[in-house]
């Protein structure tokens, strides 16, 4: 996540890197990469690979937009996004929380 970082940093914007929760991942209100762990039960056994990366970019309260190349971005509402982490075991998600001078992560 480093590089993304110092990319980031490069382009401008204020970058602080955390781990969440999927609840606070649901109240982030600023663009964040994110990256997707499989649950620690998987982790190591070769089922699935390391991790997987997504940029999400809020709309508002209720909506995430969803960049995740090769793919077209896409649009999802933040319940569906919390209810898939939730079913899927994922928790303490790491985060690059990205803003513009002057405004807040």
């Amino acid at each position: 996540m480093l590089e993304f970082k110092d990319a980031l940093v490069s382009l401008g914007f204020g970058v602080e890197a955390q781990k969440l929760t999927i609840d606070e991942l649901a109240n982030i209100r600023v663009p964040s990469v994110v990256l997707i762990l499989p649950p620690k039960k998987l982790q190591g056994t070769g089922a699935l690979p390391l991790g997987h990366y997504l940029v999400l970019w809020p709309l508002d309260e209720e909506k995430v937009r969803v960049l995740d190349y090769p793919h077209d971005p896409f649009v999802l509402s933040v319940d569906y996004l919390v209810r898939h982490l939730r079913d899927a075991s994922i928790t303490n998600i790491p985060v690059l929380l990205c803003s513009k001078q002057g405004q807040e992560n």
